[in-house]
């Protein structure tokens, strides 16, 4: 073998198949840090709501309208005001929730959809006559300690549950 530098052919080609090798290993550990990440803010963001929700409740004595309400849609419920979920909150006498937050779309499967046009979103419905809600979400990620899967999970007054909520 012909020898470049003091290293054979060979012996170069290891070298980069090694640091190949690393880059996609380092690729494939920030993809996933970054999809933690993305379900963290999910869950953060509809634990908010959540909070905002209970606000609204303690106010009312009801949670507010809505049937499969896509949360953070600019025309329908951008804020949480003391007249329920509205696209501008501003002549409402208090609001809970001043933005609401949506769902961060990248890495789901679209599992979780509603509104007209169907969207990807957190999509909230009111049960009971307003005595309690659901709201679906979709994680890219399982999170066994809190009991929650990879795809639909379910937010309701009680708290936070694995797949599809009973209504």
């Amino acid at each position: 073998m012909k020898k470049q530098h003091g290293f054979t052919l060979i012996e170069l080609l290891v070298v980069i198949a090694i640091i190949a090798l690393v880059v996609v290993f380092a690729a494939v550990a920030v993809n996933a840090a970054r999809s933690k990440q993305r379900d963290a803010s999910r869950l953060a963001n509809v634990r908010i709501v959540q909070s905002a929700l209970e606000d609204y409740f303690n106010e009312t004595n009801a949670y507010p309208n809505g049937e499969l309400l896509p949360l953070g849609d600019v025309a329908q419920s951008t804020c949480l005001g003391s007249e329920g979920f509205a696209g501008d909150c501003s002549t409402d006498e208090l609001v809970f929730l001043r933005i609401v937050p949506g769902a961060y779309e990248d890495g789901l499967e679209g599992l979780v959809a509603c509104g007209e046009p169907s969207r990807r979103a957190f999509c909230y419905t009111l049960l009971r006559e307003g005595e309690s809600y659901v709201i679906h979400f979709e994680l890219e990620n399982a999170l066994p300690p809190v009991g929650l899967q990879a795809g639909v999970n379910c937010a309701t007054p009680e708290g936070m549950e694995a797949g599809i909520c009973a209504e």
